[in-house]
């Protein structure tokens, strides 16, 4: 999905029979001929039966490399991967003397040694009939790792993580805000993240409020970001970015760079109250003071708000009245400098919001959506359809933007949930770039009842794509895991494919917390058939019958619940 954001083109040469010419002078040596070896073609690996078959192309002889291209810097020293197209399938190719599969479309897919630092280059032989073409890809390699300096070791060989700078701690109590104007704006869904250790590729922890006040004690660059690290109480501490810091609490003339206020902030608890609402039930923390630092956390029936730098939170154990069907109470475990909310409820959490407003912290804990018939759960529903991309996106072997291919196939998914009755928001309709950030805000301002990204899936460096490819559902929210599941169900009975799993991963578009919010990458763009199969109507319907699918199956589970 992220690892190939262009479309790169190499070049090539074709080289033709001698032909008559002029005779040389004695004196001009003629040019040494390129020698050909005999190239036979490799098997193609079997496909899907559910794939469609690869359309036969026959046209001129022609090297184009999709990936990787030229100069680039490769993150492996082993193996990997090179594709693109030779265009015509009756051709045979042979990579750094290694036989690689043409689909009948031209396309083909390479599983290689990474050419050694003596000779960073791939040679691409190929022929069909009577015409050749050699094309060489030059492509620069990583450097041996270090391995005498433990420090210097890569953590990752795909995103090799770079070893952070020293800690320059700040010397005295320095209590900073949150939420810079350039980073955030006015509404619930811009958050200030904060993460257990500083560098990219760590846990999104905790999703601070803008204006929430914390206390900073050093700075440290990672992964070539600044960041800095605050305590979000005396016993827990985590790191933002420096950028997240409004700009009057950073001065170079102040020791350790930053400036702000000398004393804690106090924030004193008050009653809490239980309003319920038709779709929801507020939880109304009333406190003095600035937001307070917090964490949300889901067990399969509770939902655990923990409240950071508080005091004075009463013990309370209360249930709602009268009865509700869906909120069963909720009680507090007060501590020196923090209290922990547990919301208990008579079934899954569905969703919720974090909100500060009029000097309190409001919980909105969300009902979920009474499904009258198990038959057509759809009905009457709002959901977000996302098709992802651009920016960035990958691009297949034949130039096949993945952007592209699930525009189509969101339109087909908008086109059969409103034949189910469903008032369907879509993020965008054409190639415009949406921002990350952006899609799951419309989904919540909409008021949506789900949200699916559509994708198409791509390997990083020195992975295997012939067996390691197959549909894959993402999400970020344990209360998203059910609906990922039935999707991933669908994906795999409507496409064919190896079952990739329904796993976490740190998404921006699934990140919102209002309504279950799944990714899907249904099937691998960089394929050479998938790839083919992707530019068919018949597999676009196919993945977005599947999408639906799952749709109707995760919300017939909720029918004839209270």
């Amino acid at each position: 999905m992220n690892a190939w954001t262009y479309r790169g083109i190499a070049c090539c040469v074709v080289l033709a029979s001698a032909a008559c010419g002029p005779a040389r002078a004695p004196s001009t040596p003629a040019p040494a001929p390129v020698t050909f070896p005999p190239l036979t073609p490799a098997p193609i690996p079997p496909a899907s039966p559910k794939l469609p078959p690869v359309p036969e192309v026959r046209g001129p002889l022609q090297i184009t490399v999709a990936y990787p291209r030229p100069e680039q810097l490769l993150t492996v020293r082993d193996s990997n991967f090179i594709f693109g197209s030779v265009g015509t399938g009756d051709a045979a190719l042979r990579i750094n003397g290694v036989a690689v599969p043409v689909w009948p479309n031209g396309a083909f897919m390479g599983w290689l040694p990474v050419p050694p630092d003596s000779a960073p280059r791939y040679e691409l032989l190929a022929s069909s009939g009577a015409e050749r073409a050699r094309l060489i890809l030059p492509v620069r390699i990583p450097p041996v790792p270090d391995t005498t300096h433990r420090v210097k070791l890569p953590g990752d060989t795909v995103q090799p993580v770079p070893s952070p700078d020293t800690l320059i701690p700040v010397p005295a109590n320095v209590y900073v805000t949150l939420g810079a104007p350039t980073s955030t704006v006015d509404d619930t869904d811009r958050v200030t993240i904060a993460r257990p250790a500083p560098g990219n590729g760590q846990e999104y922890k905790w999703f601070l409020f803008p204006g929430t006040v914390v206390k900073i004690t050093g700075a440290m660059k990672a992964s070539g970001d600044d960041f800095v690290h605050i305590q979000l109480d005396s016993i827990q501490d985590a790191w933002v970015l420096r950028s997240e810091l409004r700009p009057q609490n950073i001065s170079a003339a102040a020791p350790g760079g930053f400036v702000g206020d000398s004393t804690a902030p106090v924030r004193q608890v008050g009653t809490v109250r239980i309003e319920p609402g038709p779709e929801w039930i507020d939880v109304v923390i009333p406190m003095t003071g600035s937001p307070p630092p917090y964490l949300v956390e889901e067990t399969d029936r509770s939902l655990s708000l923990l409240l950071y730098g508080v005091t004075g939170a009463p013990v309370i154990s209360a249930m709602p009245a009268p009865p509700d069907s869906y909120f069963n109470s909720i009680s507090s475990t007060p501590e020196p400098s923090r209290v922990r909310y547990a919301i208990n409820l008579e079934r899954a959490p569905y969703g919720y919001l974090a909100l500060w407003q009029n000097g309190a912290l409001t919980f909105r804990v969300r009902r979920p959506p009474r499904i009258a018939d198990a038959t057509s759960p759809l009905r009457g529903l709002t959901i977000t359809v996302d098709p992802g991309h651009p920016p960035a996106g990958a691009t297949g072997p034949t130039g096949l933007y993945e952007g592209d291919a699930v525009l189509q196939v969101g339109l087909k998914v908008r086109d059969l949930l409103t034949q189910r009755g469903v008032n369907v928001v879509i993020t965008r309709t054409g190639p415009e770039p949406v921002d990350l950030g952006l899609r799951p805000i419309i989904s919540r301002r909409a008021n949506a009842h789900a949200f699916v990204s559509i994708h198409l899936n791509a390997f990083p460096d020195g992975v295997n794509p012939f067996v390691n490819n197959g549909s894959l559902t993402l999400y970020f929210w344990p209360h998203s895991i059910p609906l990922g599941v039935a999707t991933q169900a669908a994906l795999l009975a409507e496409l064919g494919l190896r079952d990739n799993g329904t796993k976490f991963q740190n998404l921006a578009v699934a990140r919102g917390t209002w309504m279950p919010s799944i990714l899907t990458e249904g099937a691998f763009v960089i394929m050479p058939d998938q790839e083919a199969a992707l530019r068919t109507p018949t597999y676009q319907d196919a993945y977005a019958t599947a999408i639906v699918r799952g749709l109707e199956a995760y919300f017939a589970s909720l029918a004839n619940k209270p």
